[in-house]
Order: C-alpha cells, then structure tokens, then sequence
C-alpha cells in the first residue's frame, strides 16, 4: 500500500492542501530556512517527504559569484533521522546554476545545502550526528542495536567510521606534574 498525501496537522489520509500551507510544516522536520515540504508519501516502511529549495540564487562554489540563472534540475535522496517512529527519506530537488563570471572555470554548478548535508553525502547532518553520538555513548559496542531500536538503519562500519571522521580534538597535550 502506498498513499501519497499533502499534510496539514493531523495526518487525514487524502487531504490535500496547497504549498504554503505544507511551508508552516517544515517546521516539523527543522528544514533550513529556504527549503519548503513539496509533499509526503507514506510508504509501507516509512516516509518519504519531497523538499524543494526556494532560495531565488545560490553561489557559485569556487569564485563566490551568485547567480539566479538556472540551468537544469535533478533529484538527489538522502536518509534523514526517524520521525514519529518511521524512517525518513528526504527527495530533494537542486538545482544547477550557470556562474555568470566570465574569469571562473566553472560553468556550471550544484546549489549546496550545507546546513542540511554536505555535498554528496547520503544522508542529512542530524542523521550524520545522531549516528556519531550513538556511537560514542556506547563506544561502538551495541551501537547498532540501540540505533535499530530508535529507528535508525545503520551498520556496525558506518557507526565506525561516523566516529573516525570526528575531527581530532587538538586542545593541548596533557602535561605530567612531577612531585
């Protein structure tokens, strides 16, 4: 069974409202300012929430140069943290810009949402996080039990490598006093 609904407050199966509405719902989800709810799918294992980018330009990433000239659109998926006991899949739809600076190399560019995950990345930064956190707190071992339970698929080596790629904590070196 797959229902493919718009949602505004409680979940009414076939309800359908407009996108400023759904706008005040991605608060629910704490989506970056310029990132609006196109519409949610309730699939037999979870959610899968269509979000666009409003933003009216973005910058080129190599000269810094913005542009509101865009030059294609496609669609990226990211895994995003549980919500409301279901996984969460994000559909994202970027979009290409031209960079109308003539001294750039690049011509064409991805808007980066760096506040909802690094470029290429597969999953959203709170979902990065939570990984990392659990992975810490139960320095690996049973890490990926208690994700499972709160609803995270992840696996032994991702929760691993979430903790190695926390960057190295370079405050000072312990200092032995000698009595």
């Amino acid at each position: 069974m797959r229902a493919s609904l718009f949602i505004k407050g409680p979940l009414n199966v076939g309800e359908m409202q407009s996108r400023k509405d759904l706008m005040k719902e991605a608060a629910l989800l704490s989506l970056p300012e310029g990132m609006e709810i196109d519409q949610i799918h309730i699939t037999e294992t979870g959610l899968v929430v269509s979000v666009i980018s409003t933003h009216p330009q973005s910058c080129c990433p190599l000269c810094s140069q913005p542009s509101s000239h865009i030059h294609s659109h496609y669609h990226r998926s990211l895994k995003d943290a549980p919500c409301v006991g279901r996984q969460l899949q994000l559909s994202l739809t970027v979009r290409k810009f031209f960079c109308r600076n003539p001294d750039c190399s690049r011509k064409v560019f991805t808007e980066r949402l760096k506040r909802l995950a690094e470029p290429w990345a597969r999953m959203t930064t709170r979902l990065r996080e939570q990984i990392t956190s659990i992975g810490l707190a139960t320095c690996g071992k049973g890490g990926v039990r208690l994700a499972n339970r709160l609803g995270i698929e992840t696996s032994r080596n991702t929760t691993l490598r979430r903790m190695m790629d926390m960057p190295d904590d370079a405050r000072g070196s312990v200092v032995s006093s000698s009595h």
